[in-house]
């Protein structure tokens, strides 16, 4: 491939390819892994940043995750190659889509790894080196750092212990402004009134939450972890934050389903008052 343009043209082809599961998809397929293998920054940047939420038939992360990790096997090398490039981006008011998109693609690397370490017929000596380069898939905390006195490192070492509870901060009034109407929920609706999602449920959540959306998560976040520093909440915060996407997807994580639980309970009671 010698240019963006003929990268994204034939990305997208493929995707029609398989979409349709037409004749030609196994040796697009085939193409598609050389492709990541021999210029992984140009296919990966092409997907990830150009095609990836514009393409109808990749419009979310479920859709992303359900095309790349069967794929595991094929272009873990690329992805492995492709790892330090995104492993600092930084969030910048002046690109703050790749900075979102960056977290999932993280953690799709992450899953891919994981994928071709779980592969039966990966050969010793290369599960060694993924198992390797698993290892060294540590956040950083360049990526998620603040102008105050927390230490990101010590929220991403102990991320798993702020997390614990940290859904409840959807609950606080500072976040009430993340709100959904009812016919919003329309889709989710079901699920909410039992406050259990179903698998199927995931992809309505992704679909749902659009870059506009969790841009506005994060930055609500962000400006919580600024004004109150003293809060016994500002560590939670600071969890949630760093996880959204790129530990937890955003489809999956407790924060994000008890914001949507909250907003259900806020549109019941609208709808009992108006009777």
């Amino acid at each position: 491939m010698t240019n963006n343009n003929n990268t994204k043209e034939f990305l997208t082809k493929l995707l029609e390819a398989w979409d349709n599961n037409s004749v030609s998809n196994i040796f697009m397929q085939s193409r598609f892994h050389s492709f990541v293998n021999d210029s992984p920054q140009e296919t990966l940047d092409t997907l990830f940043f150009d095609v990836y939420i514009q393409h109808p038939l990749l419009s979310n992360f479920t859709q992303l995750h359900s095309f790349i990790t069967p794929r595991s096997s094929s272009i873990y090398q690329g992805i492995t190659d492709y790892l330090p490039h995104i492993k600092v981006i930084k969030n910048d008011t002046t690109n703050n889509t790749r900075f979102l998109i960056s977290r999932e693609v993280r953690f799709l690397c992450r899953e891919v790894i994981i994928s071709a370490l779980n592969d039966v017929k990966t050969q010793p000596n290369t599960r060694f080196q993924l198992f390797k380069t698993l290892q060294s898939l540590h956040l950083n905390p360049e990526n998620y750092a603040f102008d105050n006195q927390i230490n990101p490192q010590e929220i991403i070492d102990l991320i798993p212990c702020y997390l614990e509870g940290a859904d409840l901060l959807a609950e606080l009034p500072y976040f009430s402004g993340i709100h959904f109407t009812a016919s919003e929920l329309t889709p989710l609706w079901e699920s909410l009134e039992q406050y259990h999602f179903k698998p199927d449920d995931e992809i309505k959540i992704d679909s749902f939450f659009d870059l506009s959306k969790k841009a506005q998560v994060l930055k609500t976040l962000e400006n919580f972890i600024h004004r109150y520093p003293d809060s016994p909440s500002i560590k939670k915060a600071y969890a949630v934050y760093i996880s959204l996407g790129e530990i937890i997807p955003w489809s999956k994580h407790p924060f994000i389903r008890r914001l949507l639980g909250v907003s259900y309970q806020e549109a019941i009671t609208l709808m009992a008052l108006q009777k």
